[in-house]
């Protein structure tokens, strides 16, 4: 058995009592599974309202759908099998676990030490759906998490070495990452001065065949050249963040299979602001066109 603990508006939405007031409470029998108790928050997104779940032992946190409300409780050990299978577990190791871990219940009491995690990850969740970070873009993030007190680890390290993943692929993606920036820097160096420049999106956003967001296009621009020195074309003045700015820039959408309107509306504003004359859509699949074509066909009405 294994409690679900709500904060104070979750627990009041899915009508769970108040704990009694007087008396002590009998101890909580202990759980048999290895990511102990959860602890449940309801978190105010758009399109949708979602609930992150930390867990009380590692501190790893994932999220789920807040609707259908009265079903949260049957659909809480599904999304964790889903979450722990993207994150590494091996499949009988993680079915284990939603097996030791039932039956859920639901309760209130989350332990202090887990409420400031709470509020980190909710925070991030925010940000992340406000972004139009669908919600396993959001969980891949939550994946990624760093934290920092009372010691500094990746909590997803914790979850795969007690379920018997692989804990160095944590920090591997982080290297990747890093390797991955430096090799799109020096690609964008390469390119100062040019009238033309080009950034494929396998190289400046690896790892992301659906483009959903407005930070992704924040990012992608970020891949210009970078010159101190350089303040963009005679034509252009005053860029303060010593990105040159390119008459043609030619964006190579291999490998990227879709993308939204809230990422096409994002790059094609930054990309009037910064004042490129022309830009150029190489290799897209019709998922990424329609994206654009419909942001042409609403601010043409």
């Amino acid at each position: 058995m294994t409690t679900l603990r709500l904060n104070p508006a979750l627990a009041k939405a899915c009508h769970v009592p108040d704990a009694p007031r007087t008396g002590t409470a009998p101890p909580a029998p202990p759980c048999g599974n290895a990511l102990g108790d959860w602890a449940l928050a309801l978190v105010h997104t758009r399109p949708q309202k979602l609930v992150i779940a930390v867990s009380s032992r590692t501190h790893w946190a994932f999220c789920l759908p807040y609707a259908p409300m009265p079903t949260l409780q049957s659909r809480f050990g599904p999304a964790l099998l889903q979450a722990l299978l993207s994150l590494g577990v091996p499949p009988d190791r993680a079915r284990a676990e939603i097996d030791h871990s039932e039956p859920w219940i639901l309760g209130r009491g989350i332990d202090r030490s887990t409420v400031g995690h709470l509020t980190q990850y909710r925070h991030s969740v925010t940000w992340a759906a406000g972004e139009g970070l669908s919600l396993g873009a959001i969980n891949a993030r939550l994946a990624d998490h760093l934290v920092l007190r009372p010691r500094e680890g990746y909590p997803a390290e914790e979850v795969l070495r007690l379920l018997g993943g692989n804990p160095a692929l944590v920090a591997q993606r982080q290297n990747d990452k890093s390797d991955q920036w430096r090799k799109a820097y020096d690609h964008a160096q390469a390119q100062i001065g040019r009238e033309e420049v080009h950034i494929p999106v396998a190289l400046a956003l690896p790892d992301q065949p659906r483009l959903e967001a407005a930070h992704q296009a924040s990012i992608l621009l970020m891949r210009l050249p970078h010159d101190d020195g350089v303040s963009g074309p005679p034509s252009r003045t005053g860029n303060p963040r010593g990105r040159w700015i390119p008459r043609t820039l030619v964006i190579d959408f291999a490998d990227v299979d879709s993308a939204s309107p809230t990422f096409a509306r994002a790059l094609l504003d930054e990309v009037a602001t910064l004042g490129v004359h022309s830009l150029h859509l190489a290799n897209a699949e019709p998922g990424v066109l329609e994206a654009f074509e419909r942001i042409s066909r609403d601010t043409s009405r």
